[in-house]
């Protein structure tokens, strides 16, 4: 029993034993387990933050066995975080990289493979989808064999495409910045300089040891305060102002001013960019100078004048007026030639800017007219020194070979505000005075009074501007077609047109009546027959052989020089005489029918072309198609009106065209305005035609546009 009983006991300790140690073994297990539970959910957090950080960051891992040579590259998506793992061969991979880069890559890698170093850092072009891309690749060396090769690296690689190309932009814009021509800076939004450009530092003329940094924008820009005060507010700005240099110099400056964001528009800055535009300012003074100022004599001209008595008008001044007209100067134009004539010009102004005060405002008006203006001196006193002028004018000559010539003057005088409230008024009024001396005997100064009637005066003013105005060759001359019964155009009337300054547009009734009473209707009828040479001249060069039309006055026609006149200016212009055609009335033959005769037979024998223009106005037109041979007939207007309602008007307009038919005469007819008349004049048997049906007369630039679109001679 003892003995059972102690085996027992000892198997009740065994037992035990092996329940403590089976005990202690499982809570050993239990601890293991749990240990290497912790480590994994460890190790799978920790996995998880950096894949995490690997998603957030964009950047790819990588390991490199040797033993396979193949690198393995994990890398996330932007949008999913998926796990993209590539295996690639070495080679291969090499193969992507940018022929450029490839050198850098191979040494950079073989030095760590080699044991040289440990660390890897390379950037490079490696080709992916969408092109090259730039990378950054850093790296470590974790295992090496026993020659201290390396078996085992890893690394992290991101794309740096946008922050290379970033870095790159930066780089070309700083130095577009600081090698610019333009004068450039950085400012903050309180307007400090934070960096400027070479290009400003010479525009401010800093020395190589001045610095402008933290220096305020207006110390440079001492005008400029306002558009300054603006630009945050407008953000951008442009304004021109003055640049004070560090020497104290001011140069004109053209500034541009705007305000840009950081990429996140945490911050903000300014950039300036400033031109030097002093030459600019200097050719515009220069402009300004010439546009108020005659170039022969260096006095101001018409503008320039109106400019200078605008502001003695706003500044409620008084002053006196006085209108020069030289008498004599055409003479020595005419005999001694241009050049002496324009010495005579000089010598004028000189001994007008001699003679009034220093503060007179002293202009050429234009040819040989000059106005004086002055607020300093009395009427008395102005009309003394006009006077004075006049005595020493008389006092000189102008030689031209053996001839000796004399220039006077006529001078009328006006004030303001007496003689009228305006600039135009007393201009007008000085220049009817101007008038009524010259028309007293010339070398006289003429003061203006109430006492010249509005008629008088106006009379006197057209004139003596139509005079002005002819000697400038101010006239213009307009062209209206001429069309047959098919509307083609075979020919062009030249039509005389005055645009006065101070009288407005002055209708042909007005002032050809007053050429022809005062004797200056020669002078426009040859600047009109130049007008036409002209005119012909620049339409066959359109391709056009168009026969122009000249109205020309009693007067002329009767000048014993005329025909040769005319026939020189066609010469001169390489014009045909057959493609002018000189118009005159019956009004000639009154005059002096043998003379008129005369000078017509002349113009024909030179080959112009000869028409009776308003044929039916008068009472003897018809004994005149008998003494002479006309080419063309022009029916005045009068013989068209109402033929589309009277009876008694067609058949007269009939017989006197049949009668013209019989003598084998061109007919014409004028004013036709009303399409109703085309039927009834083609079964008259009326084949061309003149009027605003037709055509208004046109300057000539409209007129060949007008007719060039398509347009083709009509024979």
């Amino acid at each position: 029993m003892s003995s059972s009983a102690a085996s027992v006991a000892s198997l009740s300790r065994r037992l035990e034993r092996e329940k403590a140690a089976r005990k202690q073994a499982e809570t050993l297990l239990t601890e293991k387990s749990r240990a290497l539970y912790d480590a994994l959910t460890t190790s799978r957090s920790d996995k998880e933050k950096l894949e995490l950080a690997l998603w957030a960051s964009q950047e790819s891992y990588f390991e490199w066995h040797a033993e396979e040579d193949t690198f393995i590259i994990r890398s996330f998506g932007l949008r999913h975080k998926q796990l993209r793992e590539v295996k690639q061969n070495a080679i291969a991979l090499m193969r992507r990289v940018h022929a450029d880069d490839l050198p850098q890559v191979q040494l950079g890698w073989s030095m760590a493979v080699n044991g040289e170093s440990d660390d890897i850092e390379l950037i490079c072009r490696i080709r992916g989808v969408g092109g090259y891309q730039w990378t950054r690749a850093r790296g470590k060396v974790l295992e090496r064999d026993k020659t201290g090769t390396a078996t085992y690296i890893v690394g992290m690689a991101k794309d740096k495409t946008r922050e290379h190309h970033a870095e790159q932009s930066f780089q070309l814009m700083a130095s577009a910045f600081s090698s610019s021509r333009e004068p450039m800076l950085v400012l903050s939004t309180s307007l400090q300089i934070t960096e400027c450009n070479e290009a400003f530092r010479r525009l401010a003329r800093l020395s190589d040891t001045e610095t402008v940094e933290k220096l305020q924008l207006d110390c440079f820009l001492n005008n400029a305060q306002e558009p300054l005060q603006r630009i945050n507010q407008t953000r951008q700005e442009r304004f021109e102002t003055e640049l004070t240099t560090r020497d104290g110099q001011d140069i004109a400056v053209d500034v541009s001013l705007a305000i840009f964001e950081t990429r996140h528009m945490s911050s903000s800055y300014l950039i300036a960019t400033l031109r030097d535009i002093s030459e600019r300012k200097k050719n515009e003074q220069q402009l300004r100078v010439l546009a108020n100022h005659d170039d022969l004599t260096g006095l101001k001209n018409r503008l320039g004048l109106r400019s200078a008595l605008e502001e003695l008008v706003e500044g409620q001044q008084h002053f006196v007026l006085s209108f020069i007209d030289l008498d004599g100067f055409k003479q020595i134009n005419d005999i001694a030639g241009h050049e002496l004539g324009d010495e005579c010009l000089q010598i004028v102004a000189r001994l007008l800017i001699n003679t009034f005060p220093a503060s007179a405002i002293v202009t050429r008006w234009g040819g040989d007219e000059f106005i004086i203006a002055s607020t300093e001196t009395d009427k008395t006193a102005f009309h003394q020194l006009n006077r004075q002028v006049i005595d020493t004018l008389e006092s000189q000559t102008f030689k031209s070979g053996k001839t000796e010539l004399t220039v006077s003057a006529s001078i009328g005088i006006a004030t303001y505000p007496a003689d009228g409230d305006s600039i135009e008024t007393i201009i007008q009024n000085a220049d009817v005075a101007m008038y009524r001396a010259k028309t007293g005997g010339k070398g006289r100064v003429y003061e203006y009074h109430d006492g010249l009637t509005e008629h008088v005066k106006e009379q006197v003013s057209m004139l003596s501007d139509l005079r002005r105005t002819i000697r400038n060759r101010g006239l213009e001359f307009y062209l209206q077609g001429k069309y047959n019964v098919a509307g083609g155009l075979i020919g062009a009337e030249l039509l005389c047109r005055w645009f006065s300054p101070l009288h407005g547009i002055v209708s042909p009734g007005v002032f050809i009546p007053l050429a022809e009473q005062h004797g200056l209707d020669m002078d426009i009828g040859l600047v009109a027959l130049e007008s036409a040479c002209e005119y012909i001249s620049m339409l066959e060069t359109e391709r056009i052989s168009l026969p122009l039309s000249v109205n020309i006055s009693a007067n002329q026609l009767l000048s014993e020089s005329f025909a040769e006149d005319a026939a020189a200016i066609c010469a001169e212009h390489f014009v045909s005489p057959e493609l002018v055609e000189i118009e005159i009335t019956e009004s000639i033959f009154i005059q002096d029918e043998a003379a008129a005769i005369k000078g017509l037979a002349a113009l024909k024998a030179h080959g112009f072309i000869i028409a009776l223009d308003d044929f039916g106005s008068g009472f003897s037109s018809l004994s005149y198609l008998r003494k002479f041979d006309f080419d063309v007939i022009k029916l005045d207007r009068s013989l068209v009106k109402e033929i589309d309602s009277s009876e008694r008007a067609r058949s007269l307009l009939n017989g006197i065209f049949k009668m013209l038919e019989s003598l084998r005469l061109e007919v014409i007819i004028e004013g036709v305005d009303n399409s109703a008349y085309l039927p009834l004049l083609e079964n008259i048997g009326i084949n061309s035609y003149q009027g605003f049906l037709f055509e208004k007369p046109l300057p000539y630039d409209q007129f060949i546009l007008k007719h060039t679109q398509g347009w083709r001679m009509i024979k």
